[in-house]
């Protein structure tokens, strides 16, 4: 299991998602905690990097973010809402 740490920015970003996004975005950091290399790689030429993005709220918001194997931990980066 990892640790999901969010970037103090990203908490303005939260408080901007309406009530159903935000629930999906927490369905998501549980799936960040579980699995966060099923994200796509943020850059294609290098699938295998840490940098990645899930797609939540069925496709109208992503999460960028970090993964720091050694740590066990997901740096949450940007999250963004297209809604």
């Amino acid at each position: 299991m990892y640790s999901v740490v969010t970037d103090s920015e990203v908490v303005s970003q939260l408080k901007a998602l309406p009530a159903d996004a935000l629930r999906s975005y927490d369905d998501a950091v549980l799936v960040l905690e579980l699995a966060p290399w099923n994200g796509r790689s943020y850059n294609d030429e290098k699938p295998d990097c840490s940098m990645r993005e899930l797609v939540f709220d069925n496709g109208f918001g992503t999460i960028t973010y970090l993964i720091l194997e050694d740590q066990r931990e997901v740096h949450v980066l940007v999250v963004q809402w297209l809604g």
